[in-house]
């Protein structure tokens, strides 16, 4: 039963995903498929693994215990309050805090987790902004 409550939630949210994403619009994209086909892919891909479990759900799945659980729901938390930070604070920060608390969360000590959100944070934003070449957010507290 487990299985199953976990795919229809998954399925209800790829649906209303891929529809939010059949909105998108921009000016400054050339691509012929539009800025809605790398969305609407990951919603069509959410749906079938959702639509999977529904159909063939596992015998022996269990809920995690109340301790992984509600760790669980801190980790998407974060990850909504990264959502969150961009645009104020900006890329650099948000992802060395967001990464640094993930990181405390799992178990890391605290310099661990400041050293793997500094490194990580920079490498994505050079993997972002000067190999892909898309720019990320400034934020408005260092002037962007």
């Amino acid at each position: 039963m487990t299985d199953r409550i976990t795919a229809a939630f998954l399925l209800i949210l790829a649906v209303a995903y891929g529809l939010h994403a059949r909105s998108f619009r921009t000016n400054f994209i050339t691509d012929p498929l539009g800025p809605q086909a790398w969305p609407i892919m990951l919603a069509v891909f959410l749906a079938l693994l959702a639509s999977y479990l529904l159909v063939r759900p596992r015998s022996d799945a269990r809920w995690p215990h109340r301790t992984v659980l509600l760790r669980q729901l801190v980790l998407v938390a974060a990850l909504v309050g990264y959502a969150l930070l961009l645009d104020p604070i900006g890329f650099l920060a948000a992802t060395v805090l967001v990464v640094a608390f993930m990181a405390l969360l799992l178990g890391a000590r605290w310099w661990q987790a400041g050293t793997t959100g500094l490194v990580s944070s920079a490498a994505l934003y050079l993997l972002f902004n000067s190999v892909l070449g898309l720019p990320l957010p400034v934020g408005a507290l260092f002037g962007g």
